[in-house]
């Protein structure tokens, strides 16, 4: 399958964040005010995203159940099922985890036309997040989002509700927050969409 660099802004917002929290950005503000790129938050940046990658794949795989010609079959289900348990258990997903998981999925289990439905997903999805940031969106729905945080939300971006762990985490000592530390499959919003997900596998 084709990949597409879609989290490339999100993890660049992100590790921005991150980075900031803990002090460690070098530099000034660009002109637009956005941080400068350090050579760290490069190579984080790319050390993240096999993971983005994956956790982007299962968020658009219930997608393909819409369509009769697309949905997985009982047997792929088969094949998916324990892939989506070991993640969900994992206490972190490495980048190599997510480059292992990722091929299993593309290569074993989808088919041509799924792969192809896929990309067009992501494609979709990127010409959404371009829309949203073209309109200056701000709170919930503009704000960068990172999968496996409470509340789906980067810390310190956007509108979080009162009493939510997003906001608790925001009152506890600063550099804690660890990227690479995140199982986006274990815990928040994006988490709680994949059970439901493997619920209807299960079904099936």
């Amino acid at each position: 399958m084709t990949k597409l660099n879609v989290f490339a802004p999100l993890a660049l917002a992100l590790l921005a964040t991150a980075t900031a929290q803990t002090g460690q950005i070098s530099g000034g503000q660009s002109q637009n005010g956005g941080r400068t790129l350090t050579p760290e938050m490069r190579a984080r940046m790319a050390q993240m995203q096999p993971v983005m990658d994956l956790a982007q794949d299962l968020r658009l795989l219930p997608e393909l159940e819409k369509n009769k010609a697309t949905a997985l079959t009982r047997a792929q289900a088969r094949q998916l099922l324990p892939i989506i348990a070991t993640l969900q258990k994992a206490r972190t997903v490495t980048a190599a985890d997510a480059k292992k998981y990722l091929s299993q999925i593309e290569d074993k289990v989808l088919n041509d036309r799924q792969l192809t439905a896929l990309d067009g997903l992501h494609l979709k999805a990127e010409k959404e997040r371009e829309a949203r940031r073209a309109q200056g969106g701000q709170g919930a729905q503009g704000a960068p989002r990172l999968p496996g945080l409470p509340g789906g939300l980067v810390p310190g971006q956007g509108t979080q509700r009162p009493g939510t762990q997003n906001q608790n985490a925001q009152n506890r000592p600063q550099g804690q927050f660890d990227p690479a530390n995140v199982n986006p499959f274990k815990t928040g919003r994006d988490a709680d969409a994949l059970k439901a997900y493997v619920a209807a596998l299960q079904r099936k």
